[in-house]
């Protein structure tokens, strides 16, 4: 039993990711089936006896085990006071999170009573009583499912020390290239109803548990005491509360003088705010672009609106009057901001499943060119003029030719004075800062990158604590979605 790690806590809160985990370590094999043993046995030789068997099968050398079992979770206190040379790791995840992925699940076991606010709490509030009575025991060690999501690098490290493993950088850097949910699921926040890793998000209850559900957790003075206890809150992810927390940080947004210029203050992070504006379909999508500019205007950022080609499908119909009238509204309402454009043209000749063509003789190149001059020349005729580009991806990466890598778009927009922001602008300035970190909202889910802390967004100290000049990209997209619409967050992508 002294080889024994014990991973337990709230059902759909993460455990089978926690013993993948830890796992991945060189000193640890994995015991993979659930063994429920704490919660079906009350003799501790006769437990003893069955994990001696249980793991006949696994490498004699190894110096530890790891098995997971949400089950166990109220007998912890038993199992930990009988094992006192065994180590039991308890995670716990948002309550609210747990019962969405109990509804969105499609095995049996997660319908029913564990499909309802009423029953899947009496569960999780039974299985955080089982920590209550052993938290105080010096081989059990209680472990959020957001830190390790957002902070991966630090929860591991301390989980490690815990069970008491050497690990290093590079270990933790291997450990999470292997487990992070992407490398795990093959996808980026697609649902996978069926798997025991549906999604991997966080905040998900804001978007999917109704008014009423909401209210049940308001009203019950067990988790009322939970959320405080542990950090569980009630502020949304939504543009106006990550502005707030970057202005209470005193953050510098940089202006489009700042990014033509490469000016950067050294005394706090430089945050550029990109609001890319892909869709303008419905009067909805409208609304959300006029609704950030007056989040704008009222937290004084200096931000880009970087439209699409006039005539782009995403915009019909009547996509330059459209375009022509949110420029006004902008330049009206949000006298800090700036238009720019965001630049597609490659989209129409090479979709991304096409074969890539290195070079600068590839098909096409004429009929590209004579676009650009002519989507920017309309805008022109309009009154709009640019002096900052961003390039459109539209899932083709980096295979060329592409709207960023190939050396015709640059050049073609250097004629008219415009600078692409994607390789001429980012690149100096983050080799400038030192340091970087970014956020998307790319399919109206936050995407944080480069960050070297665990903090929520909507909190000031996730910008206090990068280090002084990073340069901080924070890219939205209005026209997909509801500005005031809360997003959720998939794993964080940080230096290790």
């Amino acid at each position: 039993m002294d080889h024994m790690v014990f991973v337990t806590g709230f059902a759909r809160g993460g455990t089978s990711w926690l013993r993948d985990c830890i796992g991945s370590h060189p000193d640890v094999a994995v015991l993979p089936r659930e063994c429920v043993v704490f919660r079906d046995m009350q003799d501790p030789e006769q437990i003893r006896q069955y994990f001696v068997e249980e793991t006949k099968e696994l490498p004699a050398d190894a110096p530890l085990i790891v098995n997971k079992a949400p089950a166990n979770a109220p007998h912890i206190g038993f199992a930990a006071r009988a094992f006192p040379e065994s180590k039991f790791i308890f995670i716990i995840r948002d309550p609210r999170d747990v019962l969405v992925s109990h509804q969105r699940g499609t095995q049996k076991w997660m319908g029913g009573a564990n499909s309802t606010v009423d029953g899947c709490m009496k569960k999780i509030e039974t299985y955080f009583k089982g920590w209550l009575e052993a938290k105080d025991l010096p081989n059990v060690c209680l472990v959020r499912y957001e830190d390790l999501h957002q902070n991966f690098f630090e929860a591991m490290r301390r989980i490690f020390a815990f069970i008491g493993v050497e690990t290093t950088n590079e270990t933790l850097r291997q450990i999470f290239e292997k487990n992070n949910f992407q490398a795990q699921t093959k996808r980026s926040n697609v649902e996978d109803r069926a798997a025991a890793k549906r999604k991997g998000v966080i905040g998900e209850w804001a978007t999917h548990l109704t008014d009423k559900e909401q209210a049940w957790y308001k009203r019950s003075p067990f988790f009322v005491d939970f959320f405080e206890q542990q950090g569980y809150g009630w502020t949304l992810h939504t543009y106006e509360n990550i502005l707030k927390a970057m202005c209470a940080a005193k953050v510098h947004f940089l202006s489009e003088e700042d990014l033509l210029n490469r000016r950067l203050v050294t005394d706090r992070p430089n945050v550029v705010v990109q609001h890319d504006i892909d869709y303008l379909t419905n009067d909805w999508c409208s609304e959300s672009v006029r609704r950030t500019a007056l989040l704008d205007r009222s937290y004084k950022v200096s931000a880009a609106y970087n439209f699409l080609p006039s005539d782009d499908k995403r915009y019909s119909p009547n996509g330059l009057q459209k375009v022509i009238e949110l420029v006004k509204f902008v330049r009206t309402n949000a006298a800090d901001c700036y238009i720019g454009l965001h630049v597609n043209a490659f989209e129409r000749y090479y979709p991304p499943s096409a074969d890539e063509v290195v070079g600068d003789d590839f098909p096409h190149r004429e009929e590209v060119s004579a676009y650009i001059d002519k989507m920017i020349c309309t805008y022109l005729d309009a009154g709009i003029n640019f002096r900052i580009a961003t390039a459109y991806g539209y899932g083709r990466g980096s295979k060329l030719p592409n709207n960023q890598d190939t050396s015709l778009i640059p050049d073609k927009l250097m004629e008219y004075g415009i600078q692409l922001f994607d390789t001429a602008i980012r690149p100096t300035l983050a080799l400038k800062a030192g340091s970087r970190a970014a956020v998307s909202d790319v399919g109206g889910v936050l995407k944080p990158r480069y960050f070297n802390n665990g903090f929520d967004l909507t909190d000031p100290k996730a910008y206090n604590s990068l280090p002084p000049g990073t340069f901080f990209r924070f890219l939205t997209h209005p026209g997909n979605y509801p500005v005031d619409k809360p997003a959720t967050i998939i794993m964080r992508h940080f230096r290790s």
